[in-house]
C-alpha cells in the first residue's frame, strides 16, 4: 500500500477575500526508507560492551525509554509488569537485568524503585546539568592491543 503525505497553502488577501496563491504538494512515503531508531544502535553498543543477553538489551530499551530529562527511570512493580508483557520474559528476568544493570554501572540505584542512568551513557536536557550528573558516575574503558578490554566503573556516593 502506499503512502503519501499531502500539504496545502493558500494565501487568501484578507481585504477582498481572493484566493492570491493555493498549492499542493503531495510526498509519496512508499519508497522512502525508515529512519533507524537511534537509541537501538547505542543500546546495541552498550549491550555488546556489557555483554549484555539479547533480552538484556531489549530490556535496557524498555528501561532508557521510561527516563526523564534528569536520567531518573522510576520502576514500580506496574513498569516492570509491562516489560514483562511487552517483551515477553518472566518477572525474574527483569528483576535479573535490572540488578546487572546496577552492577555494570548503567543504572544506580537511588532507593524505592527509583534508579538513575548513567549519564555517561544515556544524556537528555541540557548539556551542562548532564556534564554536572556525569561528575557522580566514572566509567574508564581500556583496550589492550590482544583486544580484551578492561573496564573500571565507579559510582561517587
Amino acid at each position: 500500500m502506499s503512502k503519501s503525505i499531502e500539504t496545502r497553502q493558500q494565501i487568501i488577501d484578507n481585504n477582498t477575500g481572493e484566493l492570491l496563491h493555493d498549492t499542493t504538494n503531495i510526498i509519496d512515503i512508499h519508497h522512502m526508507t525508515a529512519e533507524p531508531a537511534y537509541i537501538k544502535l547505542y543500546i546495541d553498543d552498550l549491550g555488546l560492551l556489557s555483554r549484555l543477553s539479547a533480552g538484556e538489551s531489549q530490556i535496557l530499551i524498555y528501561v532508557a525509554a521510561c527516563a526523564d530529562y534528569k536520567g531518573m527511570v522510576a520502576l514500580p512493580t506496574g513498569i516492570k509488569t509491562r516489560i514483562v508483557k511487552t517483551i515477553g520474559c518472566s518477572d525474574s528476568a527483569v528483576n535479573n537485568a535490572v540488578n546487572k544493570f546496577c552492577k555494570e554501572n548503567i543504572l544506580r540505584k537511588e532507593g524505592g524503585g527509583l534508579y538513575e542512568l548513567n549519564p555517561d551513557y544515556f544524556a537528555r536536557g541540557k548539556w551542562r546539568e548532564i556534564r554536572e550528573r556525569r561528575k557522580d558516575f566514572q566509567t574508564k574503558i581500556t583496550y589492550r592491543r590482544d583486544g580484551t578490554r578492561m573496564i573500571e566503573t565507579n559510582t561517587i556516593e
